[in-house]
C-alpha cells in the first residue's frame, strides 16, 4: 500500500525536486508545471489504483465459487481491455458450474425417489463398514429410523454375514421387522477414491409364492378338466347299468345281483367323491378378486363366533377398530383359522383377539396345542398334517389375505404352549 501512495505522489515529488534544482519558475511556467504534476498525479493513480482494485474483485469472485456460490457474476463482462475477457470467462465458469450443481442436485432428488420407492431394502457402507445410507424399505426392515440407524457398524446391525452369502442367492432370513426368503446382492463401491461396500436386500417371498400359486393354478385347472372328462363317463356308465338291471318283479341269480348292486354303488360313490374334490381344489384357482370395504373388526369376528356355538373360543377384550378388507372372504379366512385352532388344542380354550399395529391391524387366533410342525410346507398347496385334511385351508387363507394387501403367519407361541395364527391388514382411514 505504501509502494502505491509514493507511485501516485512521484509526479509531484520530480516536480518539487526540478524547482528546488532550477529555482522558482515564472508564473506561467508554474502555471504549466502545475497542470502536468496535477495530470501525471491523475494517471499514476488510476495506473496504480486500479490494478489493485480489479485484482481484489477477480479474488473476491473466485472465493464465492470455491465456497459454492455459482450464482454470483463479474461486472464489466463488455469492456473491451484484459478485465472484460476476464470478466466474460468467469461469467461462462460460473453459469457452467450452475448448471452442473443444478442437474446433479435433480439427480439426486430422482435416486433419493428412487430408493424409497423400492421394496428392495438398500444399504451403502464406508470402508471400515459404517453405514452411510439407508432406504425406507431398509429402515422398516431392520425396525429402526435412519437417524438410530446411520454410523453403526454392519456387524451390529446384523448385516455383515449377509456379505458372505453369494451375490444373487435367495436365502431364508429373519430380520427385527420381517422374516422371509430374501435375494442378497452386494457390490463394491467407490467415491472420492475410498471404497465402500453397497448391501441390497430384496424380498422374494410374495414373488415366489405368486409364482407357486399360478403353478399350482395351471396345475390344477388342467386336473379338474381331465378328472372331469374322466369321471363323466363313469357317471353315465352307471345310469347304464342301472338301466340293465331287471325292474321290480325280475330277479337275477342273487349272488351276481349283489355284486353288480355292490360295484355300481361304489362306482357311484367314488365318482362323486371325486367330483366333490376336483371342486373343493378347484377353488384356489377361481378365487374372485376382492371387494375390499371398511369393515368393523369386531363385527367380524363375533360373526365368525357364533357359526361355531362352542364355549372354547373366547373373544378377548379389544379395542374398537376398522379394516380394509373384504368381508366375505375374510370370514372365510377366520373359520379355517379358529377350525384348525380349535381341532389343535383339543378341550383347551381358543382366543380371538386383536389389535392395532402402525397402518394395519393384528387379528391373532391363538391354541393350546401341540405346536406348529417342524416341516415349512403347511401353507403349500395339499400339504396336510391331518389325516383327514385336504391341504388347503391356509393355502386359500393366504391366497386371500395377501390378494387385500394383508399377511398371513404362523408362530409359535412365546407365552406358553401352542400356536398362534397372525392376520395384518390394512387398518382403514380416519
Amino acid at each position: 500500500m505504501r509502494r502505491n501512495n509514493l507511485l501516485v505522489a512521484l509526479p509531484a515529488l520530480l516536480a518539487l525536486a526540478g524547482v528546488m534544482l532550477a529555482g522558482m519558475p515564472h508564473p506561467a511556467e508554474a502555471v504549466a508545471l502545475f497542470m502536468l504534476v496535477v495530470l501525471l498525479t491523475g494517471v499514476m493513480w488510476r495506473f496504480v489504483g486500479e490494478r489493485p482494485s480489479r485484482l481484489q474483485t477477480v479474488v473476491n469472485l473466485l472465493e464465492a465459487l470455491r465456497e459454492g456460490d455459482y450464482g454470483v457474476r463479474a461486472s464489466g463482462a463488455d469492456r473491451g481491455d484484459d478485465f472484460g475477457d476476464i470478466a466474460r470467462r468467469f461469467n461462462e465458469l460460473a453459469a457452467r458450474l450452475q448448471d452442473e450443481q443444478r442437474g446433479l442436485h435433480e439427480s439426486l432428488q430422482l435416486l433419493s425417489k428412487t430408493l424409497a420407492a423400492l421394496d428392495g431394502a438398500v444399504f451403502a457402507f464406508e470402508r471400515d463398514g459404517r453405514l452411510r445410507l439407508v432406504n425406507p424399505a431398509g429402515e422398516r426392515l431392520l425396525g429402526r429410523s435412519a437417524v438410530e440407524l446411520l454410523g453403526a457398524d454392519a456387524s451390529m446391525l446384523g448385516l455383515a454375514p449377509l456379505f458372505d452369502v453369494a451375490s444373487g442367492e435367495i436365502i431364508a432370513h429373519g430380520f427385527p421387522g420381517q422374516s422371509g426368503r430374501w435375494q442378497v446382492g452386494h457390490a463394491t463401491l467407490r467415491s472420492r477414491s475410498q471404497e465402500g461396500r453397497l448391501l441390497v436386500v430384496q424380498p422374494m417371498e410374495r414373488a415366489l409364492r405368486e409364482e407357486e400359486a399360478q403353478a399350482f393354478g395351471r396345475l390344477l385347472r388342467v386336473l379338474s378338466h381331465e378328472i372331469t372328462n374322466s369321471m363323466a363317463p363313469i357317471g353315465s356308465m352307471v345310469d347304464t347299468l342301472q338301466g340293465l338291471l331287471p325292474g321290480a318283479g325280475h330277479s337275477l341269480d342273487a349272488e351276481l345281483d349283489a355284486d353288480v348292486r355292490h360295484g355300481l354303488d361304489v362306482i357311484g360313490q367314488r365318482s362323486a367323491a371325486l367330483l366333490r374334490f376336483v371342486g373343493h381344489y378347484a377353488r384356489l384357482a377361481r378365487l374372485p378378486p376382492p371387494q375390499c370395504i371398511r369393515v368393523d373388526v369386531a363385527g367380524l369376528c363375533e360373526r365368525v363366533v357364533r357359526l361355531f356355538d362352542d364355549a372354547r373360543i373366547r373373544v378377548l377384550p379389544s379395542e374398537s377398530l376398522e379394516l380394509l378388507g373384504d368381508p366375505d372372504q375374510l370370514e372365510q379366512v377366520l373359520i379355517n383359522l379358529l377350525r384348525n385352532a380349535v381341532e389343535a388344542g383339543g378341550d383347551n380354550d381358543v382366543l380371538l383377539g386383536w389389535h392395532r399395529q402402525g397402518r394395519c391391524v393384528l387379528v391373532e387366533v391363538s391354541d393350546l396345542g401341540p405346536g406348529l410342525p417342524s416341516s415349512g410346507n403347511l401353507f403349500v398347496p395339499f400339504f396336510t398334517t391331518k389325516p383327514q385334511g385336504a391341504g388347503i385351508g391356509l393355502a386359500l387363507s393366504r391366497q386371500i389375505v395377501e390378494a387385500q394387501d394383508g399377511t398371513l403367519e404362523l408362530h409359535p407361541r412365546e407365552d406358553a404352549g401352542g400356536a398362534v395364527a397372525r392376520m395384518s391388514l390394512p387398518v382403514a382411514d380416519d
